[in-house]
């Protein structure tokens, strides 16, 4: 008599994903990692159902991502606020997941919006980063309430490197088996950027440079004080004299700490905010990206596809994403950034050499595998099975 086949083994589940978290933001890493996971999901030979949770003031955000998806992917707009369910939920269980997403076998969650614990629906946590623990001088005002709530219900995690993997352990006392890594990808193809490069530099990069300017880098800012902007600067100002040369800028993009003090510079050039980072990188001639942390360190990726070569930390994920094909650097040392930029400046061969090592180390990551290792880990927690390989 032939076995019986375990129908819960052999069904995908269907997951509610939290989009709204996706949502919230179209330029922050939430964003570029929901839009990619999910495109990643669509080019899977097979999907989970998944239902797409929002509130309807993100609609037209969302429509912009889902229509272009497969019949796997179901849109679930809600009417109510979801702040205003979470302060419910600190009082009372109600109203449950269901009731608001409908029926489902597991819950995926990205930020802090946890629904009361329901032993019918397993409730996986993804984690970006744990920096307001790791540095914890730099974000003196944080509420963690919220996160620890959400920590406190997850059944299973899913962390974007093994350094956070790490970090969950250590900081939040999860145990390593509850917690599997996924790595995220970069949306820049090298196509691209091959195209960007066909139709010559853009004209509002020319704008924010000087006639004199024939070559510039590329730094990452935000408010975070962790992106080390400081220390960059001062290194690349360093560089400029060491290596005698004055025909190169750095071009920061991003909004600034509010309590940063740029040296007064025609080299340095804050370009603010942009839509598009991608023919910034295309046209530069390297990314120092020094941080103090990250989860992931998605700009090393983006740097590796755009063909220019990176300066990363040798800290928290950074060395894990970049292997060896970035050069990597103290963040809090001066001396070696300013040494490492040099060496892009005045050594064309080494800065070819590590273009090319980016570019291999590219194909490590995709958003397809992303997606792939995901659905294992829902298979998993579903039915029990092993995660399996995914290459």
């Amino acid at each position: 008599m032939k076995a019986r086949k375990n129908p819960v083994k052999n069904r995908l589940p269907r997951v509610v994903f939290d989009l709204d978290a996706v949502l919230r933001n179209r330029y922050s890493g939430f964003y570029t990692f929901g839009r990619g996971f999910l495109n990643g999901m669509d080019a899977l030979e097979s999907q989970p159902e998944m239902v797409l949770l929002y509130q309807k003031k993100f609609h037209d955000r969302a429509d912009e991502i889902v229509r272009s998806l497969g019949r796997w992917a179901i849109p679930k707009p809600s009417g109510l606020k979801f702040r205003w369910l979470q302060a419910a939920w600190d009082i009372i269980p109600y109203p449950p997941l269901r009731f608001i997403a409908g029926p489902h076998d597991l819950y995926h969650c990205f930020h802090n919006f946890m629904p009361p614990r329901r032993p019918q629906s397993p409730y996986i946590l993804t984690v970006h980063d744990l920096r307001r623990y790791v540095l914890p001088e730099l974000y003196t005002s944080s509420k963690l309430d919220r996160f620890e709530r959400a920590v406190s219900i997850a059944d299973h995690f899913i962390a974007v490197s093994h350094s956070t993997q790490k970090d969950i352990t250590s900081f939040l006392g999860v145990p390593e088996e509850r917690i599997d890594v996924v790595h995220l990808a970069c949306d820049i193809s090298p196509e691209k950027i091959d195209r960007l490069k066909q139709n010559g530099q853009c004209p509002e990069i020319r704008k924010f440079l000087a006639p004199r300017h024939e070559r510039y880098l590329v730094a990452l800012s935000s408010r975070d004080k962790r992106k080390n902007i400081q220390r960059i600067a001062n290194a690349f100002l360093c560089a400029l004299d060491q290596a005698g040369v004055s025909n190169v800028a750095l071009v920061i993009l991003g909004r600034l700490p509010e309590s940063i003090k740029l040296p007064h510079n025609e080299n340095i050039i804050a370009a603010g905010e942009v839509k598009d980072m991608t023919p910034w990188l295309a046209f530069s001639s390297g990314l120092v990206f020094a941080s103090l942390y990250e989860g992931f360190g998605l700009p090393v990726l983006e740097g590796f596809a755009a063909g220019v070569p990176v300066i990363t930390s040798d800290i928290s994920s950074m060395p894990e994403v970049a292997g060896n094909a970035a050069v990597l650097v103290d963040p809090r040392d001066v001396r070696e950034i300013r040494d490492a930029i040099v060496m892009l400046l005045s050594d064309p061969n080494a800065a070819n050499e590590r273009r090319q090592a980016g570019r291999n180390r590219l194909k490590h990551f995709s958003w397809e595998k992303t997606a792939c290792k995901t659905v294992e880990v829902y298979r998993k927690i579903f039915s029990g099975v092993a995660v399996a390989g995914c290459t």
